[in-house]
């Protein structure tokens, strides 16, 4: 019995990184509805493992699941963008700054193979990645500041942080933007690497976050008229 469960455990992983992979790369839209028969079917798996992952993706906000009717990739509104773009706005600047007290030199050597990974995405023009080594180098940050609360709270909306990040500058900024604030963590300098992690998020981006949010949302409400007459 111990088997079969560690057996549904690895599987449910494996499918909860596919998913999480369609749906960060577009493969599955925002809104679009999972047929669990379907999608299993494409997956090769049974209904359990595929559960586990839908359960797990719903928890990490990927997913929403509404009763009696099924669950669809999270699609999150204007104002969702906008109130998770403020908190990361306030609360990472404050994360940065207690990283910089309390980093080690293995947690640098961490950020600088990040760094290098987001480079070599770069190069390669691979979305997944770049969005993975975003992920990655905030949250080595967030988990250095000793604060697990804070960590834990940022780490819950992953995919809005860091496609939030995508829709308002270059690859080549951020990785411009995240050089500056690695060296201001390897000085140990935590006012430095609190300002730099303000305007990394900040930097008069909220207005430009609500316009490209909108612009966005119109173009998807033109396409679905288009695509209804």
């Amino acid at each position: 019995m111990e088997t079969q469960t560690t057996m549904y455990d690895d599987l449910g992983t494996k499918v909860y990184n596919t998913l999480k992979e369609m749906i960060v790369k577009g493969d599955l839209a925002p809104g679009q509805k999972l047929v669990q028969e379907d999608i299993a079917e494409i997956l090769g798996v049974s209904r359990t493992p595929l559960l586990q992952a839908i359960s797990k993706l719903t928890k990490d906000h990927y997913i929403e699941t509404i009763p009696r009717r099924g669950s669809y990739v999270k699609r999150f509104s204007i104002q969702e963008h906008l109130d998770i773009f403020d908190i990361r706005g306030q609360l990472e600047p404050m994360g940065a700054y207690q990283a910089a007290e309390n980093i080690t030199e293995a947690d640098i050597k961490e950020l600088e193979a990040r760094q290098h990974g987001y480079e070599r995405a770069l190069r390669q023009n691979d979305p997944l990645e770049l969005f993975n080594q975003d992920y990655a180098f905030h949250m080595v940050i967030m988990r250095c500041s000793g604060n697990k609360f804070l960590h834990d709270m940022l780490k819950n909306f992953n995919n809005i942080l860091c496609n939030s990040e995508r829709l308002l500058k270059t690859p080549s900024k951020t990785l411009e933007e995240h050089a500056g604030i690695l060296n201001a963590l390897r000085t140990r300098d935590p006012n430095g690497a609190k300002e730099l992690m303000f305007y990394h998020i900040n930097g008069g981006a909220r207005a430009r976050l609500s316009q490209v949010l909108h612009e966005r949302d119109q173009t998807m409400k033109e396409d679905a008229n288009h695509a209804e007459s």
